[in-house]
């Protein structure tokens, strides 16, 4: 039974590769069947792995015909929109049984709207917003933030792709939606957080500290961070 993923950007590439490197996908029996607008990149993902069964698709609608489960990570809602709602995208080819999972950040209004229209043609809608970056997307260490259909969050093929791209998996219920206000949270803090961070570090220069000593201080006390220890050089 194959399994559809849509998008190879910063994110989706990595996700895909912890598909194929785990097995998950790219199988004899379970295909992983590709799309992105940039065909390259698939096939980009294809030299990579050349010992797996991969297959190119030539629009979303190809990919969803030919898989119960697809995952979809887009870079922007209006990409997202675009693709989904295109005369042979995402959801034309929905039809009963299918399973979407949508890994994007997009806004509330927009997963909703989109389960609705899942549901309507006899799909199921999980929204999976994570929370990680390109290298935690690569590595198989996202987190994510899951709301919508039980039945596809329970599914044991999306279980098994989820713990493989990621590692954590949250579900806030049957609300489409709550996913997504998690994903602003966690932002906020993130935000919040980094203000504070460049705040000390502007001090730090101002009153004479060396940066890379005060990066040293801060890994080793209780505000230590990986964001901290990832961005810390990049900003001094």
């Amino acid at each position: 039974m194959a399994i559809g993923f849509l998008g190879l950007g910063i994110m989706g590439e990595g996700m895909a590769g912890c598909l194929l490197k785990d097995g998950v996908a790219g199988t004899v029996d379970t295909p992983l069947i590709i799309w992105n607008r940039t065909t390259s990149k698939c096939h980009a993902l294809q030299a990579q792995f050349p010992d797996k069964n991969i297959q190119v698709s030539s629009s979303p609608k190809e990919v969803v015909v030919g898989c119960t489960t697809i995952f979809s990570m887009l870079s922007t809602p209006a990409a997202s929109k675009a693709v989904f709602e295109a005369e042979d995208g995402t959801l034309a080819g929905i039809t009963e049984g299918k399973l979407i999972v949508d890994c994007a950040t997009l806004a509330e209004s927009d997963m909703k709207r989109m389960s609705d229209q899942v549901k309507e043609k006899g799909g199921e809608f999980l929204e999976a917003p994570v929370s990680g970056s390109k290298g935690p997307a690569a590595g198989g260490a996202l987190i994510f933030l899951c709301a919508g259909s039980e039945t596809v969050f329970n599914n044991e093929i999306v279980k098994s792709a989820l713990d493989s791209m990621g590692k954590a998996t949250h579900f806030f219920g049957t609300d489409v939606g709550r996913g997504t206000r998690a994903k602003l949270v966690v932002n906020s803090l993130m935000g919040t957080m980094m203000a504070a961070f460049s705040e000390s570090l502007a001090l730090s220069e101002a009153v004479g500290l060396d940066g890379n000593k005060m990066l040293e201080v801060f890994s080793q006390g209780a505000i230590a961070t990986p964001m901290f220890t990832l961005k810390g050089p990049k900003m001094l």
